[in-house]
């Protein structure tokens, strides 16, 4: 459909606006200053450029429920949060050790999730621009989470293979999904919080129901070319 170019080095993060008007993008070149643009989504034009936003690579954008405000993160440990689409800067997040891997917000815009490569997922209380808990239990950099719609559960997935469903309100894991056999980087859950997916360095895409039962495994195939009669 069309092809959005210009950015100054490697994009790792996209999201689209709930209403699906806008696009957020974020990346950047590691050690350097962060980039983070809004695209309108129907043409790709430029709504928004923040400069000066992370002082290295952006690794997550995330846009809040009612597409008013812009979560980030990135290599400099900070979670931040932005005006839409004014991009006037709102409060900043402090707590991790190391990279900020993804944000996500919790369906009422209340809370806010991150993790990190300091292997724990942090809750933030978006009014109070406080820490409401951390939780462990990944053995290695946690990539990416999600919330399940408007529900307490978020999924994360890890370095470490494993796949972890988790209760927003007391901070513990509720389930493990395993079976993966290498590091993972991206990871997917249903809006009813029934089915979950991830996949990463394998180039292997695996689905579970809520149970942790595998339903599917995708694997990589061969494009296939329609042979001239």
């Amino acid at each position: 459909i069309r092809t959005i170019e210009g950015f100054s080095d490697r994009v790792v993060s996209l999201a689209f606006s709930p209403d699906g008007k806008l696009l957020a993008t974020g990346g950047g070149p590691p050690t350097l200053d962060g980039e983070i643009r809004i695209y309108e989504a129907a043409t790709g034009k430029l709504i928004l450029d923040l400069k000066n936003s992370h002082s290295d690579q952006v690794f997550g954008v995330c846009f809040s429920p009612d597409g008013k405000k812009l979560a980030t993160c990135g290599a400099d440990k900070f979670v931040k949060t932005w005006e839409v689409p004014t991009g006037k800067f709102i409060k900043s997040f402090e707590g991790h050790t190391h990279h900020v891997m993804d944000v996500v917000w919790k369906g009422d815009g209340k809370l806010l999730a991150s993790c990190g490569a300091d292997n724990v997922i942090k809750i933030w209380d978006f009014a109070k621009g406080e820490q409401t808990r951390s939780s462990g239990g990944h053995g290695k950099q946690v990539t990416r989470l999600q919330f399940a719609g408007k529900t307490s559960t978020f999924v994360t997935c890890s370095g470490d293979q494993t796949v972890r469903t988790w209760n927003v309100d007391n901070g513990r894991s509720t389930r493990s999904f395993s079976g993966n056999k290498d590091f993972l980087y991206a990871v997917a859950i249903s809006p009813d919080a029934q089915m979950i997916s991830a996949g990463g360095e394998e180039g292997v895409v695996r689905v579970w129901d809520n149970r942790g039962r595998l339903l599917k495994t995708l694997t990589p195939t061969e494009p296939t070319t329609t042979k001239k009669k």
